[in-house]
């Protein structure tokens, strides 16, 4: 994993600040962000077939807005059990009145279940990301036994995108300092050195996700 390549990828293109300017525009606003999933996906694809000179065009926004929806349906269904427990826990608050211990008891409960699921989604998002990057259809985030695969193929590797993932989220949110303008450069830099190291991942896992239906 070369965290060097992976930092300096979008400055490989000579239009990097247009274009990051542009993914930063579009994350922004509702709906319409999911392109910018789908604009780091087409990144990633380009970075496990060795094409890492140049970032995307953005002429493709239909197609990166339907990669960016299947990623936003797929998390949805699997956030899921949380907001099942954020609703029963809202009833039960409902329904309990004034009875504070047991109302503390039940919120202690679910928010250790939120930190929970949210270490788990952390832990299986860059693999359910190759595998909507690379394979076709809606339910391709639930084939469980793929993503064990690319999760279980390179462990090593598998971390080191993980912790990257959280070092750039970091450096993403230094943007906010200037003003918070900065980040509608900050953030979209950080997320396509997030792109380049699942596309370095998805390198190693040729046989899990199958690149080769997008060279």
């Amino acid at each position: 994993m070369d965290i060097g390549r992976a930092f300096n990828y979008p400055r490989n293109d000579p239009g990097w600040v247009t274009k990051m300017l542009i993914l930063g525009l579009v994350s922004i606003v509702p709906i319409l962000n999911l392109a910018g999933f789908g604009y780091m996906i087409e990144g990633l694809r380009r970075v496990a077939r060795g094409d890492e000179a140049s970032l995307p065009e953005w002429d493709n926004f239909g197609g990166y807005f339907m990669d960016g929806l299947r990623i936003g349906v797929t998390y949805l269904v699997y956030a899921l059990p949380l907001l099942l427990v954020v609703a029963v826990v809202v009833g039960m608050a409902i329904a309990s009145g004034e009875d504070g211990g047991a109302m503390g008891l039940v919120s202690l409960l679910a928010n250790l279940f939120q930190i929970f699921w949210q270490f788990l989604m952390w832990v299986v998002w860059p693999a359910l990301v190759l595998q909507v990057a690379f394979r076709e259809g809606w339910t391709v985030g639930f084939d469980f036994a793929a993503m064990m695969g690319s999760v279980t193929r390179n462990v090593g590797a598998y971390v080191m995108v993980l912790v990257m993932t959280i070092a750039f989220g970091i450096l993403g949110s230094l943007g906010i300092l200037a003003c918070g303008v900065g980040i509608l450069l900050t953030a979209p830099y950080a997320q396509m050195c997030t792109a380049h190291l699942f596309g370095q991942l998805a390198q190693g896992n040729l046989d899990q996700v199958h690149p080769a239906e997008y060279s």
